[in-house]
């Protein structure tokens, strides 16, 4: 057995084929349910620049994961 078990390219192509396996098994219907979002801009003129504008967003949320059956 060689020392790098895994390093090889058909190390890489096994990995590659698991990713790509527990993606296509994954169960995408449970997204998280958002229950409030508040979305804020401040938007001000730079004091040293005046036709710069500074732009803060705040984005507020709440989020529900759904249960997951054992």
């Amino acid at each position: 057995m060689p020392a790098n078990k895994g390093h090889s390219f058909f190390g890489w192509l096994g990995r590659q084929v698991g990713f790509v396996k527990k993606a296509v098994q994954t169960d995408v219907t449970k997204t998280p349910k958002v229950v409030y979002r508040d979305r804020k801009t401040e938007e001000l003129p730079h004091p040293e620049q005046p036709n710069m504008k500074l732009r803060r967003t705040t984005i507020d949320e709440a989020i529900v994961h759904p249960k997951e059956k054992i």
